[in-house]
Formats: structure tokens, sequence, C-alpha cells
């Protein structure tokens, strides 16, 4: 039998290494998530997040981590942290458009940066797309906010086609009434 010669050992080590982080990416990151859920069940919202930015590390496109990172960042009640959730959530919506929770995380990030409008917009298209009557109110509520009448009119009425007993839905539709 022949000996492998150090380079090669050390070959074959990376080599093998490589192919492990390929096939093992998505069930790593599911597991950093699964801990970072944890964390955040044991009130560590820093931690959770370490852990979230690590599975994004190691599957940048995993839909899953960039909601929970997005979601729990625009937790945070600074800037920085809110305009890396915009961040976070809007890179993540380029490789899935109509990924609900992402919309309402960018909704809610931009919403709390004093964006209504543009909140307004992810709001519509999230409770198009779920057919939600919360996200039609909250929409038609950040549209009537910040001056888009026609949008407020729009997302009111999809609000109370979708659930006419929804009473922010109804209120709502009274305030859109008035000019």
């Amino acid at each position: 039998m022949t000996t492998l010669s150090r380079l090669r050992r050390f070959a074959l080590a990376g080599s093998s290494l490589l192919v492990a982080a390929v096939v093992f990416r998505g069930p790593l990151a599911e597991a950093l998530i699964t801990r970072g859920d944890d964390q955040l069940r044991f009130g560590d919202r820093s931690e959770a997040i370490r852990y979230y930015e690590r599975a994004l590390g190691v599957a940048p496109r995993n839909e899953t981590a960039a909601d929970r990172l997005a979601f729990t960042m625009a937790m945070q009640h600074d800037r920085r942290s809110l305009e890396r959730a915009l961040r976070v959530s809007s890179a993540a919506l380029v490789y899935d458009p109509s990924n609900l929770a992402l919309l309402a995380d960018r909704g809610f990030a931009e919403m709390r940066l004093g964006r209504s409008h543009a909140a307004a917009v992810d709001f519509a298209a999230a409770a198009t797309l779920g057919h939600d009557t919360r996200y039609a109110s909250f929409a038609a509520r950040l549209a009537r906010t910040s001056g888009d009448r026609a949008l407020a009119l729009r997302e009111t009425r999809e609000a109370v086609n979708d659930d006419p007993r929804f009473a922010p839905a109804r209120l709502e539709r009274r305030k859109a009434a008035r000019p």
C-alpha cells in the first residue's frame, strides 16, 4: 500500500470539506435558524440576530433566514437596525418578489423609518398576494397618512370586500371617505 503525500492528503481533505459545504449548506442554515429561534424565545435578541446572520452567510438565498433576520432587526429600536432590516428584506426580495413575509418585514421597517408611502405599497402587495385583510387595512391607513388617496381607497375597498366585519377596515373606510 502506498501512502499519500502530505500535499495529496491536504488536497483530499480540502476537496471533501468543499463538497460537504455545498451538500450540507441547507441543513446547516436551518440548524442556525433554529438556534436563533431558540435564542429569541429565551429573550436574547442580539444572539438570535447573530445566528440568523450566520445562517444567511451560509445560504445567502435562504428566505427564512432573511425573514427572521429582517423581522428581528425591525423589532430593534434604533435607526441603524431598521435600515439593516430594510436592506436584508430588499436583497432577499430580489430572489423572490412575491415573498409575503419579506414584503411585510420591509413594510414594517419602512413604516418605522417614517417612509409611509413605501410601507403602504409593500403592505398592499402583501395584502394582494396573501388575500390578507389586515395588510390591506394597514396599507390603506399608511397610504392615507402619506397622502395617496387613490391607494388608500383601493386598499380600503379590498379590505372591506375580503372581510366586511373587520373593524379596522370599516373604520378606515369611514376615514378614507372624508375629503
